[in-house]
């Protein structure tokens, strides 16, 4: 990989949004980039993305987000499109009682495709401009969030400043602050591993009481430590107390 392409690769973040067909993903989606509400938005056939720039910890990050259908005949095509996706935002309808209880699908379907670690995940419960006709009430949706790890906020695209600025700056910054920390421990425990070939070429393997199978045990990919998110978001969770 070019010097280029890697910097562009490693300035990306992929943004998934999952959720039952009528949600409001989409809408969601525009609020965010535009701080706008559009109306007469249709039901999106397939997955679909935009592109914006973000200012995340004083650097610049290009952020990917995927917009993808709701509807069951399109299910498997929308899990192959949470592949490699670093915050994931689960999306229901609090005037919406099934799409509650879709999360664990989408959920599933997160899981199979990624495993278990790698990103940031988040609970967006949608429409509460809608509250005097809600289906689900928000300790319910709070307990969901503590069960999977996921950060949980009250969203309305229709109205400004309703939750989703708010649940992304939350997700992004999360996410950023572990990869940081990871990237950084990994640079190191590559230095010690370049010292420690050095040594070996000078016939200085064993001094200084270093131990090359531990340190080589320390080494990590560049994936989110995924106790470390949970760490993030448990401390996340106290201050919503």
């Amino acid at each position: 990989m070019s010097q280029k392409n890697e910097g562009e690769a490693n300035n990306e973040i992929k943004v998934i949004f999952l959720g039952s067909v009528g949600v409001g993903k989409t809408s969601l989606i525009a609020r965010y980039k535009t701080h706008k509400f559009i109306e007469n938005i249709t039901s999106t056939f397939g997955p679909n993305f935009m592109t914006i720039n973000k200012i995340i910890k004083n650097k610049k990050y290009v952020l990917n987000l995927w917009d993808t259908a709701g509807q069951e005949k399109y299910h498997s095509l929308t899990q192959a499109f949470t592949k490699n996706a670093k915050v994931i935002v689960l999306v229901y309808s609090i005037t919406d009682k099934k799409s509650f209880s879709d999360l664990d699908s989408w959920l599933k379907s997160v899981k199979d495709e990624n495993g278990e670690q790698g990103y940031t995940l988040g609970i967006a419960a949608n429409k509460s401009d809608l509250y005097d006709q809600s289906q689900v009430d928000d300790e319910e949706g709070k307990n969901y969030s503590k069960k999977i790890n996921a950060i949980w906020k009250s969203t309305s695209a229709l109205e400004e400043d309703q939750g989703i600025e708010e649940l992304m700056n939350e997700l992004l910054n999360n996410y950023v602050t572990i990869l940081e920390k990871d990237l950084n421990i990994n640079d190191v425990t590559i230095k010690l591993d370049s010292s420690i070939m050095n040594d070996k070429k000078k016939g200085n393997c064993c001094k200084g009481n270093v131990n090359e199978k531990k340190i080589k045990g320390r080494h990590k990919s560049h994936s989110v430590n995924q106790s470390s998110i949970n760490k993030y978001v448990n401390a996340n969770e106290n201050k919503d107390k």
